[in-house]
């Protein structure tokens, strides 16, 4: 049995571009989202003690530093890129 028609690509992708190619807008986004939540549990910091979640400052702001460090590094790399 033989067939006369293309063959069905089920995983053909639209060519579209990317929203943010570099992944400053991302990585940004979530730094701020990170300092502003250091920002609440410095806030709260008793509260958090009291149920022993303390320890969430700290991820906030190890969150917020390494955000920093990356947009650093994504705003070098896009500035090479553009040259």
């Amino acid at each position: 049995m033989s067939h006369d028609h293309e063959p069905h690509l089920p995983t053909l992708q639209a060519p579209v571009k990317a929203l943010d190619p570099h992944g400053v807008q991302i990585v940004g986004l979530g730094t701020i989202v990170f300092a502003i939540g250091a920002l609440a549990c410095w806030w709260q910091l008793p509260a958090l003690v009291a149920i022993d979640k303390g320890w969430w400052l700290s991820t906030a702001a190890v969150g917020t530093g390494i955000g920093i460090l990356a947009l650093a590094v994504l705003l070098i790399l896009r500035r090479r890129r553009l040259r």
